[in-house]
């Protein structure tokens, strides 16, 4: 299975939620709220009583002589600024080689935020942070997915709205992707201070969240007060970002949702040694015709942003399960491999919220329809040697009901629900408080995909997609309740605090969620039916410690 149909599977989950769809909500009404932050006076919009401001710039243009630079600060405009539209999205692959989700407008110049707070905390802000800080909102930063190549902030499922109303300020935030985001070439290494590249996606999530640290507080967000989450590539990023020493300080909590973060886990590299990722580079720029010029980084930096995606598109190798352009451990913004410097405790002082769904892989499977079983079989079979004969006696066909069935489990368990507990446990170890969730509902409006990868965004942020209806019956009773844990966490870093119902003074009970303890392992399933129990394949996950132990040299208790 190649690189380009992972990322196309990856990307396939959340077409089946979004298509082309639009909110049918009205359109926010013009509002006459003004807001400073750096660069200027902004304005934005509201509805529902929620102030909304979109389209930002947290930084600089990322053009020209800034592409693979540092993102620097935003210049500075007279007048106030209509926020009221998203600002452009990263470029990424077209439909030629990729299943395109809805960005709306793309273009090099990206780097934009949008936030959701309640009128009345920009209100009593005054515009410019000057509220009590006794009365300030948590701030939920999202990072949105995409295998680090595609997405956007601006997405529709990702919309704050029903988050803000539940008492959170709401920031979605894009970053530069794929070869724009994550290019690594020893020349700049060599142009750079810190003799390092590839990590500039990283760099702006960590701008954009020192934006908010600055200019929160305006929105009536308390900056002390942080939450940063995001799904699959954006749960990757955070647990990143919890090792980063740039992002230190920079955020309370982390929440984690399908994120894994751990290279080999499911069958793709999540991060790359910096001399694997020049190498990359290097390729490109051959591929481009860039390697022979005079000056090989002024000529890369003049290829058109078009051009340079498709051919960052068919640089990378097509190994199973292979995400293209990632993160780099560069010895500066990665100091190691995550998954190392989280068995080794050595994290920023954050707690954390993580979880995987029941059916992760079956998206994967949808995207390999001509692959036979036996070709499924040996796939499963590279990721895991040389233990694969005992991941395969862990998942038999006869329990599952098929061979492809008992493949889709395993991948689930060994890359996604194993990497979530171990993010849990490594949290837990170094002494802060962690949340292991396992979604589990099979709505009937997903296909009979089940709980796949993606399927709990539209639950997180209470936005219903196309035939997935949150807003009411059994999975509007689940969305709330995922909303409520959320926010609560992000307020008070304990998903049980009492959140009040929308638009009701009355906080609601619901069922208590326990602290991670590995020697317990007990998490909360998020199902019709919510209840804590003893967390799930127990003896599948320690096997993939086992396994993760002996690819990074780290000794098991």
């Amino acid at each position: 299975m190649g690189r380009r149909a992972i990322v196309a599977v990856l990307v396939a989950a959340v077409m089946l939620l979004v298509g082309c769809s639009e909110t049918e909500e009205s359109s926010p009404a013009p509002s006459p709220g003004v807001v400073r932050v750096a660069g200027g006076l902004i304005s934005g919009s509201e509805l529902d009583d929620v102030r909304v401001y979109l389209g930002i710039p947290f930084a600089a243009p990322p053009v020209g002589e800034l592409r693979w630079r540092a993102p620097q600060a935003p210049q500075p405009w007279d007048g106030v600024r209509a926020c009221d539209a998203y600002g452009p999205s990263c470029p990424q692959p077209g439909a030629a080689g990729f299943n395109l989700l809805p960005v709306g407008e793309t273009d090099e110049d990206c780097l934009y935020l949008n936030v959701w707070a309640p009128s009345a905390a920009v209100a009593q802000s005054g515009g410019d942070g000057g509220s009590n800080e006794a009365s300030a909102l948590p701030v939920m930063v999202w990072i949105h997915g995409g295998s680090f190549a595609t997405g956007s902030g601006s997405q529709t499922m990702y919309e704050g709205t029903n988050l803000a109303r539940l008492g959170a300020v709401v920031v979605t935030i894009n970053y530069r992707l794929g070869p724009l985001g994550f290019l690594a070439h020893p020349e700049l290494s060599a142009e750079d201070p810190s003799g390092a590249s590839g990590n500039y996606g990283l760099l702006d999530q960590i701008a954009a969240l020192e934006w908010v640290r600055d200019n929160i507080a305006a929105f009536g967000g308390d900056p002390g007060n942080v939450t940063v989450f995001g799904e699959s590539a954006g749960g990757m990023s955070v647990c990143d970002l919890m090792v980063s020493p740039a992002a230190e300080g920079l955020f309370a909590r982390g929440m984690v949702q399908s994120g894994p973060f751990d290279s080999q886990a499911a069958g793709m590299d999540a991060v790359l040694p910096l001399a694997e990722a020049e190498e990359n580079g290097r390729e490109l720029s051959r591929q481009l015709g860039c390697d022979e010029a005079p000056d090989e980084l002024a000529a890369l930096r003049d290829v058109p942003v078009d051009r340079l995606v498709a051919a960052g598109g068919q640089t990378m190798s097509l190994g199973p399960g292979g995400l293209g352009f990632v993160p780099v451990v560069d010895g500066v913004v990665l100091p190691d491999d995550p998954a190392v410097l989280f068995a080794a405790g050595e994290l920023h002082d954050v707690d954390l919220l993580v979880g995987a769904n029941a059916d992760e892989a079956n998206l994967f499977l949808l995207g390999m329809p001509g692959q036979s079983v036996g070709q499924l079989t040996e796939f499963v079979r590279q990721i895991y040697e040389p233990y694969d004969d005992e991941v395969l006696a862990l998942f038999p066909d006869e329990v599952y009901g098929s061979r492809r069935a008992a493949l889709s489990k395993a991948v689930t368990v060994m890359g996604f629900v194993a990497s979530a507990r171990f993010a849990a446990a490594s949290v837990a170890e170094a002494g802060g408080d962690a949340y292991l969730y396992h979604f589990t509902r099979r709505s009937p409006f997903t296909l009979g995909l089940g709980a796949f990868h993606s399927v709990e965004i539209p639950y997180v942020f209470g936005n219903s997609m196309l035939m997935l209806d949150v807003s009411r019956g059994v999975d509007g009773e689940l969305s709330q309740a995922m909303m409520r844990y959320w926010v609560s966490f992000a307020r008070d870093g304990d998903p049980n605090g009492p959140v009040p119902a929308d638009g009701d003074a009355v906080a609601v009970e619901q069922p208590s969620w326990p602290v991670y303890d590995p020697s317990a392992d007990l998490c909360l399933f998020l199902d019709s039916d919510i209840e804590a129990g003893p967390a799930p394949y127990a003896e599948a996950c320690d096997l993939a410690d086992r396994l993760r132990a002996e690819r990074v040299g780290e000794p098991l208790p």
